[in-house]
């Protein structure tokens, strides 16, 4: 997989990546983990599996982009606490934020905590991403793949999130929690 990676002015690092697979084990995990979470806090009572796997994918999937035609823009908290990086790992058809804290001097933090997860409603031009930082959030904007040359036009059949999320559970049945 190629990455291309930038840092910014601060505390955040964006990661462009060239493959989705990576991405959309990240986010099904994320999902699972968090369905399971919601299991355990319900007391372990079984039967509700589909509804623990929904309610995990509504908190993580984010659907806070702008309508614009020819662009895509979205905000990620990012605090600007020194001992904290955010990290935006960017294909085209999604954007993990991760979170990775400072540890003891000269340690790496391997596995960073998934923050938010944003799939796109529409296949972005990841060459034309740019972030900036607006107070504690970073600014993500974006061009749309098919809109680069005709910033007015209107997308044909734009896919609605609904359908994206139906999508995602049909790669991955929800997982069956055992005591």
């Amino acid at each position: 997989m190629e990455r291309q990676t930038r840092k910014g002015r601060s505390n955040w690092v964006i990661a462009v990546e060239s493959g989705n697979e990576q991405h959309q084990e990240i986010i099904l995990s994320t999902i699972a983990k968090r369905a399971y979470q919601l299991f355990e806090r319900r007391g372990r009572v079984h039967g509700f599996d589909l509804e623990d796997w929904i309610s995990a994918e509504q908190e993580l999937l984010q659907d806070d982009f702008s309508r614009d035609t020819s662009q895509l823009d979205c905000f990620i908290e990012s605090p600007r606490d020194p001992e904290m990086t955010t990290i935006l790992s960017v294909t085209a058809h999604s954007m993990i934020a991760f979170r990775s804290h400072a540890l003891h001097a000269g340690e790496v933090d391997l596995e960073p905590d998934v923050a938010s997860v944003h799939v796109f409603p529409e296949e972005i031009d990841t060459t034309q991403v740019e972030v900036n930082r607006v107070g504690c959030l970073l600014h993500l904007h974006a061009s749309k793949k098919n809109h680069r040359n005709a910033p007015f036009a209107v997308a044909a059949n734009p896919v609605p999130y609904a359908e994206i999320s139906r999508k995602l559970r049909k790669t991955v049945a929800a997982p069956k929690i055992f005591t």
